[in-house]
């Protein structure tokens, strides 16, 4: 490792400035290294005007003055402050204020007599007859030799308890000092060389150099999200593992099947399939993500996934969030295989005794080709004779863990992760740049736009008029409520208050369902809807994910703007699949935020799920844009991908996409980064530490 590298990655402990007495400080505010202390850029600026006496300032701004000490009064009492009197240019008196003063220390650098020079925030109190001007704690007093280093710009930096400004400043400008410059890892001449930028952003001379157009901070962006790419990249790299051969099938089931459907597959459903079967055909695994808008057909394209390894004598297993979700897979996946005399398992929790030790036998024996479950599938006891692909769907509601778990019981199984939720660009490749990613953004032919209206919950009587006349014609409801119960603290319609006033209207027609329910009561419910026993179904978002019933053409979601984008979209997609026009009511029952209003119109006016999710993450930030912890925008140190100013955001998602271009690049062309450039590049990955990158990969 060079010298300048080991400078950067030095303890800041080791330092003079810092020490052991300082470093539980500088390691919670910035980390360990000097190179975090870098990191730790300038966030604001202020401007310490010179003034030659008190009455030129205006209150409150930064001064510097210069002023004769004339008097040092120690505090009386313990609470009072440490006073020294001074007088300008023009013979003005004013104050310095000292609480927990060190007294030998002020009267070294402030003797009395002397000439010095201060710098602080000057402020003013006014009486009917006098005016009395003093400085708490001025920022900087010394020689009057020093006075020019106290006028002008001022950079500011985030601090912790123990910290001030002047000594992270004074820090960060000793270790610049002392710093090298490293080899350049980066082909762009737009940008400065690396120790030069880290100059440049910690001196900044105006607002600009704080902005993100400040090629100098750019600079260091990109080198961050480099880093990041590059890492993720090398994480993903797959060699051909023992028992995974290249095998250049022809998928005589899968083309079996596709004659047999009464429709068209989709340009984007054709291909999607390519690349999977590309992926199973190649001697590698697959570790794939399949991210699709609603309702464009993800599950089919898994299907003839699964079929491509049912011909190899293979088996498939398919993990799903809900009970729910399993059960309706499993009848519609069965169904649909019927004719090709492929058998399919059912397993979830409910399954006991005799039936489930009948399952794990046609699972364990290979019996069943195709193998569908909740969690169950998890557990040890679930043996796969030989086990060759895993679909793991709504993949961000599985912990890594959970999807590991199944994974490794192949370990040469292919793997295909698969959402429903779209996640725009940006998103892809921070969460899942280790993986291959392909996108359904096709509608099947025939489907229409749902039609979206923003009502408000006064008039919550003609929604009620409405659907009468749309259950009169044989077609059902979905009346989504966000809280089981009624609660004290809030004023939501809850599910089952909404249940007894519909059925009090609607009678026997209505059915409750909600999380709380139990598992036979829930499959109840659900298959009188399915039946058409039951034409409006009253439900909690237990039915967000996956829930297919073609004649529901109309979903009412109560309190919508307490949903955040991805979920409305969720929720509307469980209408208009079919044929006929559907409709989605989004009711709403207090005065909007703007937030909650903007997610509105956005509902309304947009049918794309992409541009949806686009919106969402501008609109709630870098947390749960997916639903889950796990899968919101991974923080960077240098800046936030998402930012309130459009002209911001955009800026850092295309210097994003240009970082994993030039990863891409750099791996392609060096792929053991071992030329002159590749050991550079190798400085930078050690820097942000991806050096020794292993990330759960296979987890999906």
């Amino acid at each position: 490792m060079s010298a300048p590298l080991n400078y950067y990655l030095t303890e800041l402990s080791t330092l003079p400035s810092i020490g052991k007495r300082r470093e539980k400080f500088y390691k919670k505010l910035v980390g360990e290294r000097v190179i975090d202390l870098l990191w730790h850029l300038p966030n604001q600026l202020s401007y310490r005007i010179f003034a030659n006496h008190v009455e030129d300032v205006t209150e409150n701004t930064l001064v510097t003055l210069e002023a004769t000490v004339e008097l040092h009064q120690p505090n009386l009492r313990k609470r009072s402050p440490y006073r020294i009197w001074l007088r300008d240019s023009k013979n003005n008196q004013f104050e310095l204020l000292f609480f927990n003063a060190y007294q030998q220390f002020l009267q070294r650098v402030a003797p009395e007599g002397k000439k010095i020079a201060l710098s602080g925030q000057l402020k003013c109190e006014r009486t009917y007859n006098q005016t009395r001007y003093y400085m708490s704690h001025p920022d900087f007093m010394g020689s009057v030799a020093e006075i020019q280093n106290w006028i002008g710009p001022e950079r500011i930096y985030g601090l912790t308890a123990g910290l001030t400004r002047s000594m992270v400043a004074s820090t960060i400008d000793q270790v610049l000092k002392s710093a090298k410059e490293l080899p350049e890892w980066i082909n762009d001449c737009q940008y400065p060389p690396f120790l030069e930028s880290l100059k440049k952003v910690h001196l900044p001379k105006d607002y600009e150099d704080l902005s993100f157009t400040n090629l100098s901070r750019q600079r260091l962006i990109f080198d961050e999200f480099l880093a990041y790419h590059l890492g993720m990249i090398l994480s993903n790299r797959r060699p051909k593992q023992e028992g995974v051969q290249e095998n250049l099938y022809t998928p005589k089931l899968a083309n079996q099947l596709e004659s047999l459907l009464p429709f068209s597959l989709t340009e984007a459903q054709k291909k999607a399939i390519t690349e999977l079967r590309t992926d199973m055909q190649s001697g590698r695994q697959m570790i794939r993500l399949l991210q699709s808008d609603v309702g464009s057909g993800k599950t089919l394209v898994a299907v003839m996934a699964a079929l491509d390894v049912v011909d190899q004598q293979m088996q498939a297993a398919i993990l799903v969030p809900t009970e729910i979700l399993a059960r309706q897979h499993a009848a519609k996946i069965s169904k649909l295989l019927e004719p090709l005399e492929i058998e399919v398992a059912l397993l979830t929790g409910r399954e006991k005794g005799k039936t489930r030790d009948q399952i794990l036998e046609t699972i364990r024996s290979g019996k069943a080709s195709v193998v569908i479950g909740t969690h169950a599938l998890i557990e040890n006891s679930v043996i796969f004779e030989n086990l060759g692909l895993v679909v793991i769907d709504e993949q961000h509601r599985f912990g890594v863990e959970q999807r590991l778990a199944l994974s490794q019981k192949s370990k040469t199984a292919h793997i295909l992760s698969m959402t429903a939720t779209p996640i725009p660009r940006t998103l892809v490749l921070a969460n899942h740049g280790d993986m291959d990613v392909s996108i359904l953004n096709e509608k099947p032919l025939g489907r229409k736009i749902i039609q979206t209206k923003v009502i408000s919950a006064d008039r919550l009587q003609e929604v009620v008029e409405q659907l009468k006349l749309v259950m009169s014609k044989g077609k059902q409801v979905y009346w989504v409520c966000p809280l089981i119960e009624e609660s004290e603290k809030s004023d939501f319609a809850a599910a089952v208050a909404r249940f007894e006033m519909l059925k009090q209207i609607f009678g026997d027609q209505v059915e409750l369902m909600h999380g709380k329910m139990k598992g036979p009561e829930k499959d109840a419910a659900m298959q009188r809807f399915i039946n058409g026993e039951a034409t409006l179904l009253v439900s909690t978002t237990v039915i967000e994910v996956g829930v297919d019933v073609p004649q529901a053409t109309v979903i009412v979601i109560e309190h919508a703007q307490r949903f955040g984008l991805a979920q409305l979209h969720q929720l509307r997609g469980r209408v208009g699949r079919n044929d006929m026009q559907s409709f989605c009511l989004l009711l709403y029952g207090q005065l909007l935020s703007f937030q909650s209003r903007r997610r509105l119109e956005v509902m309304r006016d947009c049918h794309d799920g992409f541009k949806i999710a686009e919106e969402d993450l501008r609109l709630r930030g870098g947390g749960e844009i997916i639903g889950t912890k796990q899968s919101g925008v991974p923080k960077f140190r240098l800046c936030d991908l998402v930012q309130e100013d459009p002209n911001d955001g955009k800026l850092l998602e295309d210097l994003f996409d240009k970082a994993h271009k030039m990863a891409t690049e750099i791996l392609k062309n060096d792929p053991t980064l071992s030329s002159p450039h590749g050991l550079a590049v190798r400085q930078l990955l050690i820097l942000h530490e991806y050096d020794n990158t292993e990330l759960l990969r296979k987890s999906g």
